[in-house]
């Protein structure tokens, strides 16, 4: 395979719009790496990169006290699989699964969230190259 093209990733997460993040770090990731492997077009790959996200889930870490949360770690689960343009599966991943841990700020959900979105961007970012790595090591 040395034209790929990517397709949006589905989400099976409760994280609405996560998918073209993820998406598009994984497209950066490939072009970052192998730029000549991208192609735009599905008719002119003769590899067709699908995935979907897993699941994206926030768990507490760490606490002041029984009900304030000081940190949280929101995890993600990533599964790619490359097929050849007739369907026939080349490559998967199985679960690719990154953490991210992050601040909650005491009183202030505003910045919690905004906390909350860095941390699922840095995952996404990681994803990607995990992602990337674990199919270019077999090629």
């Amino acid at each position: 395979v040395t034209q790929v093209f990517i397709t949006v990733l589905e989400n099976r997460s409760a994280e609405t719009g996560v998918e073209s993040t993820f998406t598009n770090d994984l497209i950066y990731e490939f072009t970052r790496n192998r730029k000549e492997s991208i192609v735009q077009e599905r008719s002119s790959a003769d590899g067709i990169l699908t995935g979907t996200i897993v699941s994206l889930s926030v768990k507490n870490i760490s606490r002041s006290n029984v009900s304030t949360a000081v940190e949280r770690r929101v995890t993600g689960t990533l599964n790619l699989r490359l097929e050849s343009p007739d369907g026939r599966i080349i490559w998967s991943s199985g679960n690719i699964v990154e953490r991210q841990s992050y601040t909650v700020v005491d009183g202030n959900k505003t910045a919690t969230d905004q906390n909350k979105s860095d941390a699922i961007a840095a995952l996404s970012s990681r994803l990607a190259e995990s992602a990337f790595n674990r199919m270019t090591d077999d090629f």
